[in-house]
């Protein structure tokens, strides 16, 4: 056991909390007016820790850190530190110095960390809600460099923050970043000798442009088995739920993922439901009531009979 190991905490940070610290750090040190160079490496850093398939964390305290590509001995030390205390001292002194505020204010259209040091070094303007107090009262056109025309400008970009709508929030990916990840699950449950059929789902089925999450799902008369090669892979951060046929887990990327199960017959009926759209299941479940069906993820009923078929593909879904 090396000593890295041997320090090992009990909970390891994910591969987002990691692009997190290092987005911060990275935002505090273009406050301090610091290398334009090291604040580049740190975001450069940020990006390729979002989406490394396994951990981070785990790959500092083995020491393969430093083989990931713009990875250098001082970000495999902040790593390490964070990992094995919970605390960064470089970002502790920073927001000692600056308040957590001015963070959000220099991500405002038109502010950027120049600006939000001088609002903050002359007007000790700490956040949103105290740039939009000086607005109001016409102190912003005391300071040098800013007049009316500016105070303007900054009261526009307040009112675009706050109208933005809740889902801007909310964590989403492009396509091309979460097809391959999904690719890879589906490759791996396609080679379980248990699997019958297996396929990613969801708004990355449709081709959606941003993507949430990962939807599997998964044609097995041994879901058991499958569910437990799949807990193992080393590219899930954790097991959130996990029952006999579902599992719900979040990716070292971050990315929520939800695995469904059922027997090969009735592949394409869960195939298709997870597929979705919602809207458009709801005008599919219209159309089959309209002449004497239900459908669900489970089957297609004939509702005068109560007859129950099962789909094995998705297009004998369509096809009845």
């Amino acid at each position: 056991m090396t000593s890295r190991q041997a320090h090992r905490p009990r909970h390891l940070p994910s591969n987002t909390e990691l692009a997190d610290l290092f987005q911060k750090l990275a935002d505090y040190l273009a406050i301090d007016g610091q290398s334009a160079y090291r604040i580049i490496a740190y975001e450069k850093v940020v990006g390729l820790f979002r989406v490394h398939p396994t951990s981070v964390a785990e790959m500092a305290l083995r020491g393969g850190l430093r083989d990931l590509p713009g990875v250098g001995q001082a970000i495999e030390t902040k790593v390490l530190e964070f990992v094995t205390t919970g605390r960064l001292s470089q970002l502790e002194k920073l927001s000692e110095r600056y308040p957590d505020g001015l963070l959000t204010l220099m991500y405002l259209p038109g502010i950027g960390p120049k600006t939000a040091r001088k609002l903050w070094d002359l007007a000790h303007i700490a956040d949103i809600y105290m740039l939009k107090q000086a607005c109001a009262e016409g102190r912003l056109r005391g300071l040098p460099g800013m007049g009316e025309k500016t105070e303007g400008n900054i009261i526009r970009a307040i009112q675009v923050w706050e109208a933005r709508p809740v889902e801007a929030t909310r964590a989403r990916r492009l396509l091309a970043e979460v097809e391959p990840q999904a690719a890879h699950f589906v490759e791996f449950l396609r080679s379980l000798p248990v699997v019958v059929a297996a396929d990613y789902a969801g708004s990355l089925r449709r081709r959606r442009s941003l993507v949430r999450d990962i939807d599997l799902v998964v044609g097995s008369h041994d879901p058991a088995s499958v569910m437990d090669a799949f807990a193992l892979l080393p590219e899930l951060e954790s097991i959130e739920e996990r029952g006999d046929t579902k599992l719900s887990a979040i990716t070292h990327t971050g990315l929520g993922l939800d695995l469904r199960i059922v027997e090969p017959a009735a592949y394409g009926n869960l195939l298709q439901h997870f597929t979705g759209s919602a809207a458009h299941n709801v005008a599919l479940r219209g159309y089959a009531q309209k002449r004497g069906l239900k459908i669900s993820e489970y089957n297609v009923e004939e509702v005068k009979t109560g007859t129950r078929i099962t789909c094995a593909s998705e297009a004998e879904v369509y096809g009845r």
